[in-house]
């Protein structure tokens, strides 16, 4: 954005506190009425969010984010809680998770199409530094990588930033779907 932030526009609602989601796939034909009706509550969108999130199916939460023309986070707790946000075309916002236990385990959230560290995303990582231990953007046909703290074997030593709480933070390169795949089924 030029001059204004994202997080400097004014804001209709603050975001309102949510329960963990249940993950589950709801048919193909409940997604679509969900997504033509346009209840981003809906128990077919948010629960098939949390299942593909889960299963660690990335681009299928790309693709049904981009079928909504919106983005969406996913934040998962210690427990393996799961809680899900659709926000707008261009950002959105983490309503407070209800319920939720430290540390987070991982925040996903997707871009409209390509992967990468926006400004707001790194102010978040610096924000929840500590607390946070990986997170994920997706794109179109791929997706990047921070950790947080936690040196990774084999990769490379680049940090979001060389000073603050964004050196904590691992820059890694970015990969395609199908490369995470498989590099989750090896560990």
């Amino acid at each position: 954005m030029s001059m204004l932030e994202k997080q400097d526009l004014p804001q209709s609602s603050h975001p309102v506190p949510q329960e963990a989601v249940q993950p589950l796939l709801h048919p193909s034909k409940d997604i679509m009425e969900a997504i033509q009706s346009g209840d981003l509550r809906a128990d077919a969108l948010l629960q098939s969010f949390a299942y593909f999130a889960v299963e660690e199916h990335w681009f299928s939460v790309w693709n049904l984010a981009d079928s909504l023309k919106r983005e969406v986070s996913i934040l998962f707790d210690v427990q393996g809680y799961v809680w899900v946000d659709i926000g707008t075309i261009g950002m959105v916002r983490l309503s407070p998770p209800i319920g939720s236990q430290l540390p987070l385990r991982l925040w996903v959230h997707t871009h409209p199409w390509n992967a990468y560290w926006s400004e707001t995303d790194r102010r978040t990582l610096a924000t929840v530094s500590g607390i946070l231990d990986e997170a994920l953007v997706l794109g179109h046909d791929h997706l990047i990588r921070a950790v947080g703290d936690t040196p990774r074997p084999n990769r490379l030593n680049r940090k979001l930033s060389t000073t603050g709480p964004l050196a904590h933070w691992s820059d890694e390169e970015p990969m395609s779907y199908e490369a995470m795949r498989e590099e989750q089924e090896v560990v």
